[in-house]
């Protein structure tokens, strides 16, 4: 019986030691992930599960640079160092195209773990976003604006009236907000579209095709109203002599067809048999010629006798 006794004794005490040294371990490793999208660099891990009365997490980061000139060397996050929150922006330390190995140190008490990202990270992976683009019509010209604009970042847009595609202008944007001229193009409807190139990383991204109504200048309006009233001034004064030529057609051809009877003085039959000559008088000047006429030779014969 004291046997016994002793052996579930011991057998408690065992119990103890494990529960309290073995179940309050870090386990083997955390949940670390990396989120970048727009060239901002997030790591993110699990928080820690087992409760500790101090725990802080530091981040390290090692790139081609450290592997290969450095003899492997680890270099501290700039600010990330013994922090409390399970996140770390990396944005400003992993600032070049190299493939990354990236490290978590978490401290419980006097605890220490390492846990590394699986893969190594390389800022190319970014997900870009396509900027959106507003545009803003002021008198001649065209405002265009992108947003989100990163570093370093090139928009290649194309614009064309509607139905000319094919003859579409490129415009190269490094400064923002753009302007361009649409003088030679008011009353059309306007579209762009652009592609976003991050040169860091050779990447871009579309933005898609956005289309504008382009307002008439005052001049042009002016002169489409006044034609418009003129032609509505035409068309009504069609209509009119249309109805007019229907309704008093017959009255207006009697009277242009209708014959004055002629005067008296015109039927009198004494001067209708009565010639009238016409003398022909020249007002030019003339000198008188005197023209004479041969006269007649009379031969007289006489008669001989004997």
């Amino acid at each position: 019986m004291l046997q016994l006794t002793h052996l579930i004794k011991s057998l408690y005490l065992l119990f103890l030691h494990f529960n309290i040294n073995y179940s309050s371990s870090p386990p083997a490793h955390l949940k670390i992930s990396i989120k970048s999208v727009n060239m901002k660099h997030h790591l993110i891990w699990s928080p820690w599960q087992v409760s500790c009365s101090t725990v802080n997490y530091t981040v390290q980061f090692q790139g081609e640079y450290e592997l290969h000139k450095l003899n492997g060397s680890w270099v501290d996050a700039h600010d990330c160092q013994e922090i409390s929150e399970n996140q770390c922006d990396l944005t400003s330390d992993l600032a070049s195209n190299s493939d990354y190995y990236i490290r978590v140190m978490t401290k419980c008490d006097n605890k220490t773990i390492w846990t590394r990202l699986p893969l190594t990270f390389n800022r190319r992976n970014t997900v870009l976003l396509a900027p959106a683009m507003t545009t803003v019509i002021e008198g001649d010209l065209v405002q265009v604006g992108f947003s989100p604009i990163l570093p370093d970042m090139t928009v290649y847009m194309e614009s064309w009236s509607e139905g000319d595609e094919q003859n579409a202008l490129i415009h190269v944007i490094r400064n923002y907000p753009y302007h361009f001229s649409i003088a030679t193009h008011r009353g059309e409807k306007m579209c762009f579209r652009a592609e976003a190139l991050v040169e860091a990383i050779n990447k871009s991204c579309s933005i898609h095709t956005r289309c504008i109504s382009t307002p008439e200048t005052a001049e042009n309006s002016a002169i489409l109203v006044a034609v418009s009233i003129a032609v509505v001034v035409v068309v009504a004064l069609a209509i009119f002599l249309g109805c007019s030529t229907t309704r008093f057609g017959p009255y207006i051809k009697q009277t242009i067809r209708h014959r004055e009877p002629l005067p008296n003085v015109l039927l009198d039959d004494r001067l209708i048999s009565t010639p009238i000559l016409f003398i022909d008088v020249s007002m030019e000047h003339t000198d008188p010629l005197l023209l004479f006429c041969p006269a007649e030779i009379q031969y007289t014969g006489v008669e001989e006798t004997g």
